[in-house]
């Protein structure tokens, strides 16, 4: 008798810590059927990666067994180095040597991880690297932490691979990125073929690009939005992207962006059009729902407040 096979897949949780905050939520990928990203609940809370004891046994409400730690990008550091010329197997050293002038503190105490750019970039003359650093201790203190309440953390991930899985999954051309736009900043990731090979961080974000004045009009007080102040926030956000794009291509090497996925609040997303006129390539929208199911039991925070962990559902799939 043949034994059936099962299409359904294992959910995973995942713990995710910001500066403010904590969110648990579990991701779910079944054959046939859409992704699911699932919000089960958050607290408030400052600084809780240095403050695990007081917050495990919250987590314990929620989860069991094992779970995926992700980190917001306040709590590490993305730092781009050359890779030296060392053999295979003196490569981490060289790393920690190079990451040890980057950091701000003891290489001794710090975790790091590597991703090594494509071969293409730069045009092969050099070998390049990103570095993930952060402290040792919070990650230990949380693990222990975590293991007497009878969870484990199998993996601990960052939000800047996360939104490189959401570009990867959505993407249609080998040359292509990702902008995530939040209240107070944007963040700009380009791939290439896959991988990720640049990373911008701005100070524009959504409440200076839209910003609103008010004004009297006889007994009404009426709200109008600064269209100078904005034209000119716009004008700055636009001039960084465009030297972002002019990096890739002539000191990466890497040709043309052919297309940006534009992450941010559905209110917003008209952002796309005025992106795609003023710098001359596709900004596409993204609808979550589209894609996959993302929800939350928690009615104390909606979905669209987490959009930059929505990659984490194409975790598994991707390489």
């Amino acid at each position: 008798m043949l034994k059936k096979v099962s299409t359904k897949q294992k959910p995973q949780q995942w713990l995710y810590l910001s500066a403010f905050g904590m969110t648990v939520f579990r991701t779910r990928t079944d054959a046939g059927k859409l992704p699911s990203l699932e919000i089960l609940a958050h607290q408030a809370a400052q600084d809780p990666l240095h403050n695990a004891a007081n917050h495990v046994k919250w987590v314990r409400q929620h989860m069991k067994g094992s779970i995926n730690l992700l980190l917001t990008d306040s709590l590490y550091q993305l730092l781009l180095s050359d890779v030296p010329d060392v053999p295979d197997e003196e490569i981490e050293s060289a790393i920690r040597f190079k990451a040890a002038d980057l950091i701000q503190y003891d290489i001794e105490d710090a975790a790091l991880d590597v991703i090594q750019l494509p071969s293409e970039a730069y045009r092969g003359r050099m070998k390049m690297a990103f570095i993930l650093a952060t402290k040792k201790q919070p990650l230990r203190e949380w693990s222990m932490a975590l293991v007497q309440k009878g969870i484990r953390i199998d993996t601990i991930d960052v939000e800047h691979t996360q939104l490189r899985n959401l570009a990867v999954h959505l993407q249609n051309f080998s040359e292509t990125g990702i902008f995530h736009i939040e209240s107070t900043r944007g963040r700009l990731i380009l791939n290439f073929q896959g991988e990720m090979v640049l990373s911008r961080t701005f100070d524009s974000g959504l409440s200076t690009l839209a910003s609103e004045g008010t004004f009297q009009d006889g007994e009404l007080e009426l709200t109008q939005s600064d269209n100078e102040q904005d034209d000119i926030q716009l004008e700055t956000l636009v001039l960084e992207m465009r030297r972002s794009f002019d990096y890739y291509e002539s000191q990466l090497g890497l040709g043309a962006i052919s297309e940006v996925q534009l992450l941010c609040l559905p209110e917003h997303l008209s952002l796309s059009t005025k992106l795609t006129e003023k710098l001359g390539m596709r900004f596409s929208p993204i609808n979550i729902s589209d894609f996959m199911n993302f929800t939350s039991l928690d009615e104390n925070i909606e979905p669209s407040q987490l959009l930059g962990i929505a990659g984490t559902a194409f975790r598994g799939a991707l390489a």
